[in-house]
């Protein structure tokens, strides 16, 4: 994973394995939605040369809810009431982590750039959109929504994703995908009652 602005001895698995104890303390569901965001991130930014940076950012994009809530299935009125919090979280956790293991501060500060759009569901770079758009995209997935919500709230996340991914997805390939990603979700749901 080494690439011109990471360091040479940082690995991807290194990374992830330093990284998981941290997200593991986030939201119920996050570290596998963290892993789900870097396999879209990879696909997404597959041959950039800030792919390396791309994947840290994936994996510890939702950082800011460490510790806000205990990891339990949440609500959806719970997740919009401490998202800011957690949000608010993100820049100091990201700095302090990656400062720690020693990344060089423009790698730091373009980390806090990308997982700033994905917490605030905008992208006015490419990069960024990304980001954005493999956060929105590990979503729409039956073990996103099982992970992370209580039962009662799956339809209710799955209808407001509905509604809001077409302003939220900025890649031409997300563009292309994600409607197919939702009526998956859709089915899924269908086939468990939801």
């Amino acid at each position: 994973m080494c690439g011109a602005s990471m360091l040479p001895t940082m690995t991807e698995a290194r990374f992830r394995g330093l990284a998981r104890p941290h997200i593991l303390r986030c939201r119920s569901g996050d570290w596998r939605h963290a892993l789900r965001v870097v396999r879209w991130v990879k696909r997404l930014g597959n041959g950039r040369p800030d792919l390396p940076l791309l994947v840290i950012a994936g994996y510890i994009h939702d950082i800011g809810w460490r510790d806000v809530l205990p990891a339990k299935k949440i609500t959806f009125d719970q997740l919009l009431h401490y998202e800011q919090r957690a949000n608010k979280n993100s820049e100091p956790f990201i700095t302090e982590f990656l400062s720690d293991l020693g990344f060089p501060k423009n790698d730091i500060r373009k980390v806090t750039r990308l997982v700033s759009a994905a917490d605030t569901h905008h992208a006015s770079r490419a990069d960024e959109a990304i980001l954005t758009d493999a956060d929105q995209l590990s979503k729409l997935s039956i073990g996103h929504v099982r992970e992370k919500y209580q039962v009662s709230e799956w339809r209710r996340m799955a209808a407001m994703w509905q509604k809001e991914f077409p302003r939220r997805i900025a890649t031409d390939e997300g563009k292309r995908i994600w409607l197919a990603e939702w009526r998956k979700l859709d089915r899924a749901l269908r086939r468990e009652g939801r």
